[in-house]
């Protein structure tokens, strides 16, 4: 089977920048979904995900098992666990805009590459860990070493699994990283918009409402380096 398909994907780890990414691309044109999730108190500008894709992919990852803490999935569980959902990927696909979000393509990227008719280029949202643990733990009201290690869990298979699919697949990818979108925004949205090509407005990017600079686990430090190199 074969569809249309987005021209970028947008993921990475919750919590990471990829709703700002996903509103530099779509307010400069480059349409992320013609059904967005509408914002919230917990996301005022808008998550910018097109609606479908969010519930297949959760359909996806829940048929596989993934959600509750420390759970994981293999590539061939996920692409099983993704079989029922094809005529819909299928149907999604065929009205696919310029650019999908959502932070569980971490998971099913590799699903709906069978079902496109071309392959997407992969923008990857990097953020420390350690910031991504206590961001989702203040956002869910999470205390203690625990629910630390599990959100520490979750992003390492995400960007593990993240990095399979892009070498197996060949994909063009480059990483946006969280850090340097708040602190050196100019040159990281320009980096971006040379990828894209077309011209985005940092002005859109909401620096304020970074809460946590922390530094990369020395655990995870090398995982993160070889995100961060993409597309370098």
């Amino acid at each position: 089977m074969s569809a249309s398909h987005p021209q970028f994907i947008i993921c990475g780890s919750g919590r990471s920048g990829t709703s700002a990414v996903a509103r530099l691309l779509h307010e400069a044109g480059l349409s992320v979904g013609h059904d967005l999730i509408a914002p919230d108190e917990h996301n005022a500008e808008g998550y910018f995900e097109e609606r479908q894709v969010v519930r297949i992919n959760q359909a996806i990852l829940h048929a596989a098992g993934v959600g509750p803490p420390f759970s994981w999935a293999t590539r061939q569980q996920i692409i099983d666990a993704a079989q029922e959902y094809v005529p819909y990927m299928v149907d999604q696909s065929a009205m696919a805009t310029a650019a999908w979000k959502d932070p569980r393509f971490c998971w099913t990227l590799e699903p709906w590459l069978s079902v496109l008719d071309g392959r997407p280029r992969a923008i990857v949202c990097l953020r420390s860990p350690a910031e991504v643990a206590a961001s989702t733990m203040r956002y869910f009201g999470q205390v203690g070493e625990e629910a630390e290690r599990s959100v520490h869990h979750v992003w390492r298979v995400q960007y593990e699994r993240l990095l399979e699919v892009i070498d197996a697949y060949g994909l063009v990818a480059t990483a946006v990283n969280y850090g340097e979108l708040h602190c050196d925004t100019a040159s990281a949205v320009g980096r971006l918009s040379s990828f894209v090509g077309r011209p985005l407005d940092a002005a859109l990017v909401r620096t304020d409402l970074r809460h946590h600079e922390l530094e990369v686990p020395d655990e995870l430090r090398a995982l993160y380096e070889r995100v961060r190199a993409l597309g370098s």
